[in-house]
């Protein structure tokens, strides 16, 4: 009998032990905001998801922290008011090079890469190019590569530093078989139709927390006259809550300076009012930034492509393949019906316009673009423009974990918030104006981190979270060195060198990025 009790005893206490084991991320967030600590770690170089045995809550803070180094094999230390997490054993190889197409040898932008054993991955920046910095542990096992429309391919990490690979994808032709034949016999309409009914089945319901890194550079011509780079927490309440509801907290910033020409007074106050006619007055890049049309897909007036299908016409342009997944590709084209009994396609060259790639096991929408092409000689839709032809294109891209799918990036053209066009005769009548520059801005938000358990989330205070209403483009934040050097995006994502050369015309970037930051403005 009294060896049954001790027996009983004891798988009682085993089991509350297991169920009160969580992530060393749990424990030490709960430190940190206990004592008001800023957590600080590398996701890349730092794995905070090991599952450990709690330390008693009754140690001193001192001893709390060297039982958390301990159990989870890490370096914590707490300097002033931050709590840095760090690998004791931290060495890091630098794979570096290019993602080509096979056959055409052209770069192949923003196309994934992912270490699954890590659980860390990037994407190519927009000329396929590559720098990732992975912990020498991972020496010896697999890299892979993949990109929509190609057979993914995988490289073994190296022992030491591999620098200028150049990887090329071979695509997957498109299968005529399927082609020509819709599943059961459905139209390309029936495809958008069906994929917009499983938005909700596909798409994630509970609150999540991504981690996001931020990139604006303004442009004249060719030139780069601004930077804007910022690590970003978001939390997003699921498909089924209106855009309103998302929270952003701003973990980092930096700013150049701004040498785009500004508009004239009268112009900048039209423009802000319809700005937020437009956009209900969001100022703030970073909440207007993360909008995308699957997760707008209903409330959007103007762009609704997935549910306005008197509006839009549809064509199926083919199967094709994402690793091993068949993918629909669906163009479609703004057809509105004009007064003059016309429809929109057939007036003009112009294209408005994009395309949607569709799962087809599932319906999901896996990568969304909206394009527009202009042709003529209109001023206003010339911002963009190459060769004889504007072109705006911007792309929303989507990643499926534990069955959900969820933001992956974005990237697209924006307006400069400054002069759109600079004149050689400024003075003449509109008709006779002569272009002489034009300005606009480009924008890319990474996801770098989906945290879906709503233990490890991490809680936003008040005071923290940023205001949909704020006027970011002109407010200065703190700037910390420290945090860009050891940015892992960064180094995935350096900036090309003629960003460095043009920019630093002046002054360098790291002067110009202390005088835009709190520390610099008078109160």
């Amino acid at each position: 009998m009294r060896t049954t009790f001790l027996l009983l005893t004891y798988l009682f206490i085993c089991i509350f032990n297991t169920e009160a084991q969580k992530t060393t991320h749990f424990y030490l967030d709960s430190v940190a905001q206990a004592n008001q600590l800023e957590l600080c770690f590398s996701e890349d170089m730092v794995n905070l998801q090991r599952t450990i045995y709690p330390p008693k809550d009754s140690l001193p803070l001192d001893d709390y922290l060297k039982r958390l180094a301990y159990e989870s094999h890490l370096d914590i230390q707490l300097k002033g008011s931050n709590l840095i997490v760090t690998n004791p054993n931290e060495q890091t190889i630098l794979v570096s090079g290019r993602l080509r197409d096979l056959n055409s040898n052209e770069p192949l932008p923003f196309a994934h890469i992912l270490q699954r054993d890590w659980g860390t991955g990037s994407i190519t920046n927009a000329e396929g190019g590559f720098e990732l910095h992975v912990p020498s542990v991972l020496s010896g096992l697999p890299l892979e590569f993949s990109c929509m429309g190609y057979s993914d391919t995988t490289i073994i990490i190296p022992q030491g530093d591999s620098l200028n690979l150049n990887i090329a994808l071979r695509p997957k032709p498109y299968n005529l078989n399927e082609v020509l034949v819709l599943p059961n016999g459905n139209t390309a309409e029936d495809l958008v139709r069906m994929a917009c009914k499983r938005i909700k089945r596909n798409y994630h319901r509970k609150t999540a927390q991504m981690d996001a890194f931020y990139r604006r550079t303004g442009f004249r011509d060719s030139t780069f006259v601004q930077l804007i780079e910022a690590a970003l927490l978001v939390e997003d309440k699921g498909i089924d809550m209106p855009s309103s509801t998302t929270k952003i907290k701003i973990r980092e910033i930096r700013k150049s300076q701004n040498y785009l020409v500004p508009m004239d007074a009268k112009y900048k106050w039209a423009f802000e009012r319809t700005e937020k006619y437009l956009f209900g007055g969001h100022r703030n890049m970073f909440y207007r930034a993360i909008g995308n049309p699957v997760r707008t897909y209903k409330a959007d007036w103007w762009f609704r492509p997935l549910v306005d299908y008197n509006t839009f016409k549809y064509e199926f342009e083919g199967a094709m393949w994402l690793d091993s997944t068949k993918v629909y590709k669906v163009k479609y084209e703004y057809d509105a019906l004009y007064p003059n009994g016309k429809r929109a396609s057939e007036v003009g060259d112009d294209f408005f316009g994009g395309y949607i790639y569709i799962n087809a096991s599932d319906y999901g929408i896996l990568k969304m673009n909206r394009v527009e092409e202009y042709y003529g000689d209109d001023k206003q839709k010339q911002v963009f423009r190459i060769g004889n032809k504007t072109l705006w294109d911007n792309e929303y891209s989507f990643q499926q974990i534990n069955g959900k799918y969820y933001l992956k990036y974005i990237k697209d053209l924006d307006w400069s918030r400054a002069k759109s066009f600079i004149y050689e005769n400024p003075d003449a009548d509109d008709k006779d104006k002569k272009v002489k520059s034009r300005q606009w801005a480009e924008q890319l938000l990474v996801i770098t981190n989906v945290v879906t358990e709503r233990q490890q989330r991490e809680r936003i205070r008040q005071k923290e979270l940023l205001d949909r209403h704020e006027n970011s483009y002109e407010t200065n934040y703190p700037y910390n060195p420290e945090f860009w050097e050891n940015y892992s995006m960064i180094k995935q994502k350096p900036l090309p060198g003629k960003a460095i050369e043009d920019l630093e015309w002046e002054k360098s970037l790291e002067i110009q990025f202390e005088e835009n930051s709190t520390a610099n403005v008078e109160d």
